[in-house]
């Protein structure tokens, strides 16, 4: 179910930042569970983790979560593991988030439970693995899309980077498809590194991912270049 750990088991690379779409009082304990087999994470009387449950999550519980994300862990050398769950985040959270997303505190992982993805900013989306159990958000072509993205030339990746990218006079790029056809990337390569040797997987893992992450982030900026952002993957690849 999470794919993500899985890598982790063979690479040792993780994400930082993880929204996870479903329900939380189904999702959290299996997710507690998963993070004990494969990172070895004590779920019970764990001070350096925490799972939060809010009936909504606004300004003030960003703010917090914040302040405790940039607090040492009481555990030395310890990972810290926020679990956040909550039915909606408002704007502002969101906003307030973007930073704390982008540089945690080193160590430091999040994973917010939330029923949907389309309610979260195209800003925050950049800077987080989007992990769907129930694989909802194939409804479009990005998921194979990707596939082909990666299995193809470099020659193809290209082409295919100046077809999602061209437009007539007046239209405008879409920016939210190309993040969802990254994301899909990402996460079809956790699934193919998993299968790597460790240290081959590790290698290739952290590199590639942290390309894919950067480029998401500047996918956000109205001012990058989509075509030139997916041409420097294709290369990375």
């Amino acid at each position: 179910m999470f794919d993500f750990l899985e890598h982790y088991k063979k690479t040792g690379y993780l994400h930082h930042a993880h929204i996870i779409e479903g329900e939380s009082a189904t999702l959290a304990p299996l997710l507690l569970a998963a993070l004990e087999r494969h990172m070895g994470i004590v779920a019970q009387g764990n001070p350096d983790l925490s799972t939060i449950s809010y009936d909504s999550f606004g300004i003030d519980e960003a703010r917090a979560l914040t302040e405790m994300q940039s607090r040492a862990g009481l555990s030395e050398g310890a990972r810290k593991i926020f679990i956040v769950s909550a039915p909606s985040f408002t704007r502002e959270a969101q906003n307030a988030l973007l930073k704390t997303f982008e540089e945690p505190t080193a160590g430091t992982h999040f994973f917010i439970i939330l029923p949907h993805f389309n309610t979260i900013l195209p800003t925050l989306k950049s800077r987080v693995v989007l992990v769907s159990p129930k694989d909802v958000q194939n409804h479009d072509d990005t998921s194979a899309l990707a596939k082909k993205f990666l299995d193809a030339s470099l020659e193809e990746r290209f082409a295919m980077a100046k077809k999602l990218t061209d437009k007539k006079t007046g239209e405008v790029v879409d920016r939210e498809k190309i993040r969802r056809v990254l994301d899909h990337v990402e996460r079809i390569l956790y699934t193919r590194l998993a299968g790597l040797p460790a240290q081959a997987g590790k290698k290739e893992g952290n590199e590639i991912f942290r390309e894919i992450f950067q480029a998401k982030t500047y996918l956000a900026d109205r001012g990058s270049s989509p075509k030139m952002l997916l041409e420097h993957i294709a290369m990375a690849l």
